[in-house]
């Protein structure tokens, strides 16, 4: 099939100004919903055909250069994978999807193109799909490009989806983060990112602000505002954030030289000095403080429960150990990498160390059962839930945080529809692209999980 016609007259007697900020509309993408919300905010738009000629595609990269594109979202049919694969689309294709992969994007593909299983009842649209390896190819090239490929299953869900992207796009959203009510430091977690906040707007002069919306069973904190030129996120200032509250502990005057490097007055670095070293040893000792309270409580519960079994003195021994490993570490928990705070405790049967613990069996519920509800709070979660959190952790990367909080956010039946909905698309294409990896057929058990959490 050859690409269909380009698209000259697509957005004629709407004229642009070079001035405003442009969002690029890509492919079939531009349904009445999504038309509206960028009418009602008076946000312009261009819409442009993907699935075109290579001197189409070059003057969508035009756009970029022609006006500050704030935001690309599209849908892409199966036939531009073909496409960007192609010899004489390889001039241009670099161009283009790293221009839109430097700016703020989500492009939908369908969840059957993702999989490389095409489904009869796949729509007309869509054609047929390349070969496997050529999708593997076209999707390892978009994501080379920070180009953000979001599966969808039904078309309703790009709508619903593409106008939320538009929405924390208007509203600046540089990133969210989850944690779980009772679970071990929460308090201490929500101090250090009001904390971080604080840093972002006195030392690195950037306008971010941090919003919270609280649930039965957790909190997500959202920061809004512009990171600094050339970049999405926050990820650079937090490092240097950890640093300083690491310097802050042991070395007063190199914390100093670092708040100084940023361009902060004589006056200003030490008020700032001052006010942050005397929260991050406020911060340390709460957290070795409720490390500890955490330890003693799980110890008179588990002797309580544990009591009419009359363990003998080697398996005390063994649970105490058990216990002590339960807690994490000051260096997991304390100023450095504080979104650690919202990670479970392992139960019995999936430490990742070499450590072997000889109790009956009838201990090893009873001790998963106190630990988890000391650690993690009272909530109870089945066991997929546990395991998408350790393939986040383990098979995550940078993006380990932002795949954990889309876990509790698919739990957690107290968080928008909408919010719920886009965490099951991250995670459906994380599974997908972990299930190809691995070869692991087991992950479709968690997709069925997620699913069902939405009632899907």
């Amino acid at each position: 099939m050859d690409p269909i016609s380009d698209d000259e007259n697509l957005d004629s007697g709407y004229q642009l100004d070079p001035d405003k900020p442009l969002v690029l509309l890509l492919g079939w993408v531009d349904h009445e919903g999504i038309v509206s919300s960028l009418k009602t905010t008076g946000r312009q738009y261009k819409k442009k055909l993907i699935d075109s000629s290579p001197q189409n595609w070059s003057t969508i990269a035009d756009l970029f250069d022609q006006f500050t594109v704030s935001a690309v979202v599209g849908k892409m049919p199966a036939y531009v994978l073909y496409l960007i694969t192609l010899e004489q689309y390889r001039g241009v294709r670099d161009r283009l999807f790293s221009s839109i992969g430097s700016v703020r994007n989500q492009i939908f593909l369908y969840e059957d193109i993702f999989t490389g299983k095409q489904s009869d009842s796949l729509h007309a649209e869509y054609y047929s799909h390349p070969d496997p390896a050529v999708i593997d190819e076209a999707l390892a090239f978009l994501k080379s490009h920070n180009v953000e490929v979001v599966p969808y299953a039904r078309k309703a869900e790009v709508t619903v989806l593409a106008d939320a992207f538009l929405d924390e796009t208007d509203r600046n959203l540089i990133f969210r983060l989850y944690v779980p009510i009772g679970r071990i430091w929460s308090g201490e977690a929500d101090r250090f990112l009001q904390l971080f906040q604080d840093y972002l707007v006195r030392v690195e002069r950037l306008r971010v602000r941090l919003d919270q919306k609280r649930t039965e069973h957790g909190v997500v904190y959202e920061f809004h505002g512009h990171p600094p030129e050339g970049q999405q996120s926050l990820a650079s200032e937090f490092g240097d954030f950890s640093e300083l509250m690491r310097l802050l502990q042991s070395d007063t005057e190199a914390a100093a030289k670092e708040v100084a490097s940023k361009g902060a007055s004589a006056q200003e670095i030490e008020r700032i000095v001052t006010r942050y070293a005397k929260e991050a040893r406020r911060l340390q000792l709460d957290i070795r403080h409720e490390a500890e309270a955490k330890s003693v409580a799980i110890r008179h519960r588990l002797e309580s429960e544990l009591m009419d079994l009359d363990p003998s003195r080697e398996e005390w021994i063994q649970i105490s150990k058990l216990v002590a490993q339960s807690i994490p570490s000051m260096s997991e928990a304390i100023i450095g990498d504080p979104l650690f705070l919202g990670r479970p405790t392992q139960p019995i049967g999936r430490s990742t160390t070499n450590i072997t613990y000889n109790l009956r069996p009838q201990f090893i519920s009873s001790v998963n059962s106190v630990i988890a509800e000391e650690i993690n709070g009272d909530q109870h979660f089945e066991p997929e839930h546990h395991r998408l959190l350790e393939l986040a952790t383990q098979h995550g990367g940078s993006r380990a945080k932002e795949l954990e909080t889309a876990v509790y956010e698919v739990a957690d039946k107290g968080v928008e529809k909408v919010d719920r909905l886009k965490a099951k698309q991250k995670l459906t294409a994380f599974l997908i692209e972990l299930g190809k990896k691995t070869g692991d057929l087991a992950f479709g058990v968690l997709q069925s999980y997620i699913e069902k959490q939405l009632g899907l």
